[in-house]
């Protein structure tokens, strides 16, 4: 119990300071770029700000509040909390059939790629250097999409084997 009045002393402290600067004044200042700058020290080509009395009560109406506990977050039903999981679970399958189609179409791909760079050494030698390049960065980045389809397949996996 200690504890938790030395830390309501100490945020109210802390907006009581607050509080006193903002009655010794509260400047804007807005630059020629539009950038606009709050400051308690009078600056030159700043503008005053002036609070009403009702503004200073909201002020002192926040300062009383109570913290948040865990009581007061809003509540679901058990029906409601297995709706989201079921929700959940499908959306995590559905993700889950999307990259595997896409792991498939690019493996295809890939498989299709190096078919073609295998006939270009088979046929000709002269078209073989003219596109090895290209196309060594072509398998290149169709294996990197493979590794990420992988991976992302292998983490849909363990998230749905948590549930």
């Amino acid at each position: 119990m200690g504890q938790k009045n030395f830390a309501i002393a100490s945020v109210l402290a802390a907006l009581l300071t607050i509080t006193t600067h903002a009655a010794a004044g509260i400047y804007k200042l807005v630059d020629e770029n539009g950038h606009v700058t709050y400051t308690n020290a009078p600056v030159k080509g700043g503008q005053k700000l002036q609070f009403n009395s009702s503004e200073t009560k909201v002020v002192a109406k926040v300062t009383t509040m109570a913290p948040l506990t865990r009581g007061d977050f809003p509540k679901v039903t058990d029906g409601q909390q297995k709706r989201r999981d079921i929700n959940r679970r499908q959306i995590l399958e559905n993700e889950l059939a999307t990259e595997t189609k896409y792991l498939v179409e690019i493996q295809q791909t890939l498989n299709e790629a190096i078919k073609k760079l295998r006939q270009a050494a088979t046929n000709n030698t002269q078209l073989l250097l003219d596109t090895h390049i290209s196309e060594n960065e072509n398998i290149k980045k169709l294996r990197n999409q493979i590794t990420l389809h992988e991976r992302n397949i292998m983490a849909l996996r363990a998230e749905l084997g948590n549930r």
